[in-house]
């Protein structure tokens, strides 16, 4: 009796404890009876294509069959059909239809991961939608030359990236089992939207089997060389220019040639503008800067702009100097992004700005439009 027993249990642990498929087969419908095109996954690695299947159509049908190691984010191209299909691609069966007209509406079925991107799209949707909104009011404000809608559009997007930044940390810390945690965690830790102790954070939440995934790998990958990359030049990372600490000093040169250090600098408050003249954001933002300086200059404050222009480039420098009214200190070393003041302050987009006080010390960054002329006026006041 004991022995059936024992049999019993080991026919319900093998219908209960079902293993993980080792491969994919995807079914794909298009719309349209397309015959004998070519079709393909792929993934992108930097600027590098590559392809993981491909197949041919056949009247309107797409057959895909392979296996992954680990679920990563693939694209389906197909031709004849404008624009690409994201999916996260996993070893599962899925049954996928493309519209030709809308690819972006396109189902994709019988994937854990795949409903989760889903569930992770709709319930940001209100953020998307608003940052659309945001486009049309800077465009409409841009064409009439409307610098207070402009400024007010600036300050709702900031509060926008840091609402996003916000939905994103809480989705993925609640979803931490899903391979499409570590794509959204690789994304934010190389965008550098959070910190290295937050990117270490969720990298430890995450089970084992979703840390043995590529993205979960590189985004830890990536702190790693940036941690080496910092260590082995000396130069001074973002780390080193938080809020609270005094502005390293720095030596760049002016228009004309001569040196100019941030120490020279001697004023109440002090603005530090990382900026180019190729920088379509920077050179919208620099008639808000003008307005700005001429308020505040004579109660203290004092501007140094560091331009990310490079070699060959210094004509439009200075002529983007004139053109925008920029009557403020400006130096660079003509490096562009390898430019050694960007790379000190950990400068990886623009424009970008350092508020310093009269004893030096940074107590804003990133501030634009109204939020900065705000935290001028309360520091001088």
């Amino acid at each position: 009796m004991l022995r059936k027993i024992i049999f019993l249990g080991l026919v319900l642990l093998s219908f209960s404890c079902e293993k993980e498929p080792k491969n994919y087969e995807i079914n794909v419908n298009l719309d349209i009876p397309l015959n004998k095109r070519d079709a393909e996954i792929f993934r992108m690695e930097g600027r590098k294509k590559i392809v993981q299947d491909s197949a041919l159509t056949d009247n309107g049908k797409i057959v895909f069959k392979g296996s992954v190691e680990t679920p990563d984010i693939y694209y389906i191209l197909v031709d004849g059909i404008k624009g690409t299909l994201p999916i996260i691609l996993e070893n599962t069966n899925m049954d996928i239809t493309i519209y030709r007209d809308s690819v972006s509406k396109s189902l994709i079925e019988g994937s854990r991961e795949n409903d989760i991107t889903k569930k992770y799209m709709e319930e940001s949707k209100f953020l998307t939608e608003f940052n659309n909104k945001l486009k049309d009011r800077f465009q409409t404000a841009s064409s009439n030359g409307d610098s207070e809608e402009i400024a007010a559009v600036r300050a709702s997007y900031d509060s926008l990236v840091k609402e996003s930044y916000k939905y994103d940390m809480g989705f993925i810390k609640k979803h931490n089992d899903y391979a499409f945690a570590a794509i959204t965690l690789e994304r934010l830790t190389k965008g550098k939207a959070i910190t290295e102790d937050e990117s270490q954070e969720i990298y430890n939440l995450f089970p084992e089997r979703i840390k043995q995934t590529r993205p979960a790998k590189s985004a830890m990958e990536f702190l790693k060389k940036d941690k080496s990359k910092t260590k082995n030049t000396g130069k001074k990372g973002a780390s080193d220019v938080s809020v609270g600490n005094v502005a390293p000093d720095f030596t760049g040169f002016t228009p004309e040639g001569k040196p100019l250090a941030l120490k020279d600098i001697k004023a109440k408050v002090t603005i530090i503008d990382f900026w180019a003249s190729w920088c379509g954001p920077c050179r919208r933002e620099n008639p808000n800067v003008v307005r700005m300086y001429d308020k505040y200059h004579g109660k203290g404050l004092e501007i140094i702009g560091v331009s990310l222009d490079k070699n060959g480039q210094k004509d439009r420098w200075i002529k983007a100097i004139e053109k925008d009214g920029l009557t403020w200190p400006q130096v660079s070393n003509l490096k562009g992004w390898n430019e050694p003041i960007a790379v000190q302050y950990g400068v990886r987009s623009i424009p970008a700005t350092f508020i310093l006080d009269e004893s030096g010390k940074i107590v804003a960054t990133k501030l634009r439009g109204q939020q900065l002329e705000d935290k001028v006026a309360e520091l001088l006041n």
